[in-house]
């Protein structure tokens, strides 16, 4: 024997109602309407720009080299003394922030030059840090950076 199902539409508008009131609720409390400074501050102003590093920290450079830094049409540049690194990117007011792995050039160089190479591709892939201070770039973790001057 089957039971007659009842419903009555005051019940499911109601229920209805409360799903809906819910998912409103929930929608609006992900929606960050407060507003954070990294979320409302502008992307630093690197477009176009080339920087050198004047001083760096977690790596000591070889000598008589340079490690610059390019920043141009959504992509970052490097060059640390042997090959050419590029890579989509992304800088915010904060930080710099890589579309996928650095490409680069494969030319054969002394290994303290391939090394330094390596150590830019690993600090520019671990989502650095960014700021200016003063007129200087700083890209940097907790245990690798730059301090840079534009050129």
């Amino acid at each position: 024997m089957t039971m007659p199902v009842h419903t009555t539409t005051g019940g499911l508008r109601r229920r209805a109602l409360a799903v809906c009131a819910l998912t409103a609720l929930a929608l609006a409390g992900c929606s960050g309407g407060g507003g954070g400074d990294a979320e409302s501050a502008e992307p630093l102003d690197l477009e176009g720009k080339t920087f050198t590093a004047t001083e760096v920290t977690g790596w000591v450079p070889v000598t008589g080299t340079t490690i610059q830094l390019t920043f141009e049409d959504g992509r970052v540049a490097g060059q640390a003394g042997c090959n050419t690194l590029t890579g989509g990117a992304t800088w915010t007011a904060d930080q710099l922030l890589l579309e996928g792995p650095m490409a680069s050039t494969m030319m054969a160089c002394e290994r303290g030059l391939e090394a330094q190479d390596q150590w830019l591709i690993e600090l520019l892939e671990s989502d650095p840090r960014l700021s200016l201070d003063g007129g200087a770039l700083v890209v940097g973790t907790d245990t690798n950076g730059m301090t840079m001057e534009e050129s």
